[in-house]
């Protein structure tokens, strides 16, 4: 996921601080509320599981696409 960082004065950061705090949020989602308003949608969901042969973590959230096997060759086809 991409990142936006910006500098502000310490009283400024105080302020933004407090107002998220205010709407019991974290400050990332409290500024995109004021960014971006009625154009927000929400965050994805993330379904944080396990692979059961790799035991490696994924998300199995059901709104992403499904990665099958021919996926997996093409991507390392050019592999060192």
């Amino acid at each position: 996921m991409p990142v936006l960082s910006f500098k502000v004065d310490p009283d400024t950061e105080r302020k933004i601080r407090a107002k998220a705090r205010a709407e019991k949020t974290s400050v990332s989602a409290y500024l995109r509320k004021v960014a971006l308003g009625s154009e927000l949608s929400p965050p994805p969901k993330v379904v944080a599981r396990k692979h059961p042969t790799s035991g490696l973590p994924y998300n199995a959230a059901k709104t992403l696409p499904v990665v099958v096997e021919e996926d997996i060759r093409a991507a390392l086809a050019d592999f060192p």
